[in-house]
């Protein structure tokens, strides 16, 4: 038995919105939906090879499925991982439009995560109905749900995500930012995708924000998750950069098998889920052959080239592949992450150096460093 994988399932691909930064153009968003043979099939061959499965449920918009397909997916996982055996978790990604009672009670029963792909105040730049989305984050808030933002910025909000985290900040709702890539819709519109130098340039002056809020209550993602790593030995951060290749899956509506949920091209495909008796065969085919010597023939460059390449194992290959060819490195994701890091580093260095008066900082940051302060061998927390 392998230990885990992460699995993305893509129910359906149709969508109630029309997002400017779409990994699937308007023609790929057919109706269609995942039957439920295709869901027994991957839940059965998914619990004979592996210990535990974290599942996303991701689009097009998943809710647009009602929720007795959910139901009946839950019950499926019940049937092959067992109940109450902590083999399974679930995340459903949403654009928050069909958020309701009944579908957070689910959720919640369920202990389903809820995330919501959403910019706040900035209303309009690349989706639509924020007042909606916003009106039912209030509800999640009120209700106590376990739920997340993922914010996506553009070109036109790049100078605006301090104010994006003042304003999640303030609302005590956790948040993760990244930028737009030129894939999908936003490949056919590059005006979408923000100028790194200015991403890099705001992106830090809103980690330095959140280091010295000692009020904050939210985790700044992926900022939080750099400094862990900074702290000691690389651990596992964001799924950009980390080692994701065999680790992650994704299944389209007509069962076809892709490395990760990202607009992947048709070549990377893994073949499909009713062509193969084993999940460990999508790894074993032409498709995967393809990312992976793509992967490692980037990966042997940033070796060579950078100091940091330990921390991010070459960044993520599809955001490689449409930036600059995904046998190179230097593009704009990996530049991005690469500036932001190495600011962190230096502050975290200069802490540990320094050791100032910790109670400038938030309690994310005074307990990160406490914990390595007092086991310096603690590399994950």
């Amino acid at each position: 038995m392998n230990p885990f994988i992460s699995v993305v399932i893509k129910p359906i691909l149709a969508c109630d919105l029309d997002c400017r930064h779409c990994y699937h153009r308007p023609e790929e968003r057919v109706p269609s939906t995942i039957t439920y043979e295709a869901l027994d099939r991957l839940f059965r061959m998914l619990s004979e090879e592996f210990e535990s499965v974290w599942f996303i449920w991701h689009g097009g918009e998943p809710l647009m499925l009602p929720l007795q397909f959910y139901r009946y997916a839950i019950d499926l996982q019940n049937k092959y991982f067992g109940k109450g055996t902590h083999r399974v978790g679930n995340t459903i990604q949403t654009n928050g439009t069909a958020i309701d009672r009944k579908f957070s009670n689910f959720c919640k029963e369920n202990q389903i995560n809820i995330g919501v792909s959403f910019e706040g105040p900035c209303d309009g730049v690349l989706r639509q109905k924020c007042d909606l989305v916003d009106k039912n984050l209030t509800f999640l808030s009120k209700k106590e749900h376990i739920f997340s933002v993922s914010s996506t910025i553009a070109a036109e909000d790049v100078g605006r995500q301090t104010e994006l985290y003042r304003y999640f900040r303030g609302r005590d709702i956790n948040v993760s930012f990244s930028p737009v890539v030129p894939m999908g819709c936003a490949a056919d519109n590059r005006e979408l995708v923000p100028d790194a130098d200015e991403y890099i340039a705001e992106s830090i002056r809103m980690f330095d924000e959140w280091l010295y809020d000692k009020d904050t209550d939210i985790a700044l993602i992926p900022h939080y998750l750099y400094l862990l790593n900074a702290l000691g030995e690389p651990v596992d951060s964001d799924c950009a950069h980390n080692s994701c290749l065999t680790k992650w899956l994704c299944v389209y509506p007509n069962g076809d098998l892709y490395p990760c949920a990202k607009g992947c091209p048709s070549k990377y495909m893994m073949g499909n889920l009713f062509d193969i008796e084993a999940i460990s065969e999508a790894f074993a085919g032409d498709g995967f052959r393809e990312i992976l010597l793509g992967t490692i023939a980037r990966r042997e460059k940033c070796k060579a080239e950078c100091e940091i390449f330990r921390y991010c194992n070459g960044g993520c290959s599809m955001d490689a592949s449409c930036e600059c060819g995904i046998e190179n490195n230097g593009g704009d994701s990996c530049r991005i992450f690469k500036a932001v890091f190495t600011h962190i580093q230096k502050t975290v260095d200069d802490i540990l150096n320094e050791k100032p008066d910790l109670s400038q900082y938030n309690r994310f940051v005074r307990d990160a460093i406490v914990g390595k302060l007092v086991n310096p061998k603690i590399t994950s927390f």
